[in-house]
């Protein structure tokens, strides 16, 4: 799916991925436990099969980079996204985007408001 599809805010010559769990559930505070949160995990890898066809082809990005959900800046934004091909926010070299991780550096990908 293109991300333009998903909101409209995103640009339409990127695809999408969706990123969230697929079980619905509250934490005590009656919150959804379905999103993801920054700083549950560090790299997000995709699969680029649906676009490609090639089960061999994934694109990595590092977590904190990703946009912060619309209501809720501490979750991440339900679908982000993707670029088709390697570009500042998105590699599809493993050791690329672990050099990323570990520079520490802070920014956010393109597709944002």
């Amino acid at each position: 799916m293109r991300a333009n599809e998903a909101y409209r805010f995103l640009p339409k010559d990127m695809y999408v991925v969706e990123t969230q769990r697929t079980r619905r559930g509250s934490n005590k505070t009656g919150g959804s436990t379905r999103p993801y949160r920054f700083g549950e995990f560090d790299l997000l890898a995709i699969c680029m099969q649906p676009s490609t066809n090639n089960w061999d082809v994934f694109m990595y990005t590092v977590a904190d980079w990703l946009l912060p959900g619309v209501l809720e800046p501490s979750e991440i934004l339900k679908f982000q996204p993707v670029a088709p091909t390697p570009d500042d926010d998105w590699t599809d070299e493993f050791h690329t985007v672990v050099e990323w991780l570990r520079s520490g550096r802070k920014k956010k990908i393109r597709g944002g408001k």
